[in-house]
């Protein structure tokens, strides 16, 4: 049996204050039924610095996680709680 994932996605501004008091929320929910709680960076400052790595140090360049999620969505085991931001549009 695979383990039960859920995606929590990390975005700016009002959601993002907003997570500060429903991340911790799902998480003690879900930490009772066993279920792992992972969060991505889908915020602009995230996708802008995905996107444009050319003048990044190795230990500043991040992973397009929106294009990741996206892929993710494919799946049928996917699970993604992703709170409105406006960078989640492919550019």
């Amino acid at each position: 049996m695979t383990s039960q994932k859920i995606i929590y996605t990390l975005t700016d501004e009002a959601p993002r204050l907003a997570t500060f008091s429903l991340l911790p929320i799902v998480q003690a929910f879900t930490k009772a039924a066993g279920v792992v709680v992972e969060t991505r960076d889908i915020s602009l400052a995230g996708r802008i610095l995905a996107n444009f790595p050319e003048n990044l140090t190795a230990n500043q360049k991040v992973a397009d996680q929106l294009t990741e999620l996206g892929e993710l969505t494919l799946k049928p085991e996917a699970n993604i709680i992703k709170l409105p931001n406006v960078s989640a549009s492919l550019p």
